[in-house]
């Protein structure tokens, strides 16, 4: 993406500013049960730019900071999502904040990007819960999610109220996680159906081209690959060899768990991949992974689905579903790893326990948000996800035991 970087007489100042200490580093930033103050300081101009910027292209300068700490050089863009209260009086934005934008190297807490959601279509506590329950599912079947945590804003010492503290899902984070490796490693973005954008890489990967058919490459209305779908004995040979599967399967199991209709296997959209090489054969274990992204569908119907979009009688497949989970093996996988999920992290009493311990945190900032992205009070709205937990509990597991051996692919 290309970048309009304003330079204002207010870079000449930020360039002398002491480096920031701090505490905490990666990944104690992103802890759930804590909530960070946040303070950007730019011109005015500038900060009016960036929230009426409707391309999300143009950067500005500012300084940035935590309570605590010493304020460094940051460049700060607007997101793609609605503003609060209004488009007309845009305040509370979705924002990206690149630590080492201006300052070559820079980082901030072993971070190089900070992205703050701002919770506009399900709420900034939903928002955080999907992302943590993602986390909460982590380290099973090799399942590598981002972090997230909720922290306040103020901007130029106004309280713009609280966000979800999302991890980049980049280079960097690879690197905390002892994944990247040069020359050998590829991000791709699947914002939307269709060519995923090169985050890093040259050109595509061998797994990319290796899986040229559907559902991992589609295009046109109605989808297709540029090669056929392998059977099911094939795919069940190929895929773990290029897939971490498991880790595949536990994400979209969290987002069927979520009611997330806009994710990986419900949408094939709106996640990130990350494909690997080992060419001197170093033993390195080079199956795909994938990441979870905006997730801001979620917590909609406790009766949702969780092998196809949809509830009751309006439910419809999509390609991800359509192949893998009517695929013998991966339904059986599918369905003992979301049992093991309920049985495990995300039972009632785990998650319902999360939920009490992140509320006794969160909710004073969340009182004194000037811009709430819900209707009622901080516990109204704690006590409906509890409920619905339950709720989604008893229906998932209807559906696990009244789940048969899949109909056969068309």
């Amino acid at each position: 993406m290309n970048s309009i970087l304003r330079v204002s007489a207010l870079a000449t100042i930020l360039f002398i500013a002491a480096p920031g200490t701090y505490a905490q580093a990666w990944p104690d930033v992103f802890n759930p049960f804590q909530i960070l103050t946040l303070n950007l300081q730019l011109a005015e101009q500038d900060w009016d730019t960036i929230r009426h910027d409707t391309t999300n292209e143009i950067e500005v300068p500012a300084l940035f900071w935590a309570d605590g700490e010493s304020p460094i050089l940051v460049s700060v863009r607007r997101k793609s999502s609605r503003a609060l209260p209004s488009e007309a009086n845009p305040i509370k934005v979705g924002l990206k904040i690149d630590i080492n934008e201006l300052v070559d190297g820079q980082k901030w807490r072993d971070l190089t990007k900070v992205s703050l959601e701002n919770g506009t279509d399900s709420g900034v506590v939903q928002e955080g819960l999907a992302w943590n329950l993602h986390r909460l599912a982590s380290g099973s079947y090799g399942y590598e999610a981002a972090l997230a945590s909720w922290v306040q804003l103020r901007v130029n010492g106004q309280l713009i109220g609280v966000y979800v503290n999302a991890e980049q899902r980049d280079k960097q984070m690879l690197r905390n996680r002892g994944l990247w490796v040069d020359d050998e490693t590829w991000i791709f973005d699947q914002d939307d159906i269709g060519v995923p954008e090169i985050e890093e890489g040259d050109g595509f990967s061998p797994t990319y081209n290796t899986l040229c058919y559907v559902p991992f490459r589609v295009g046109g209305k109605k989808g297709s690959g540029t090669c056929p779908t392998p059977n099911d004995v094939e795919l069940a040979n190929q895929l773990p060899l290029l897939i971490n599967m498991r880790g595949m399967l536990t994400q979209g199991a969290v987002d069927a768990y979520t009611d997330n209709p806009d994710a990986l296997l419900s949408h094939g959209k709106n996640f990130q991949f990350v494909d690997f090489i080992d060419p001197n054969n170093t033993g390195k274990d080079t199956r795909r992974l994938y990441f979870p992204w905006d997730l801001d569908a979620v917590f909609r119907s406790t009766s949702g689905n969780i092998y196809a979009s949809g509830s009751g009688r309006k439910v419809s497949p999509s390609p991800y579903q359509e192949v893998l989970l009517r695929h013998p093996t991966f339904r059986a996988q599918f369905n003992q790893i979301m049992l093991d999920l309920l049985n495990g992290p995300l039972s009632v009493v785990n998650v319902q326990a999360f939920l009490t311990q992140a509320e006794a945190v969160i909710s004073p900032a969340l009182a004194n948000d000037p811009f709430p992205t819900t209707a009622g009070s901080p516990a109204d709205e704690f006590n409906q996800l509890r409920s619905w937990v339950a709720a989604r509990d008893v229906n998932v597991r209807g559906q696990l035991s009244a789940n048969g051996p899949p109909t056969a692919r068309p």
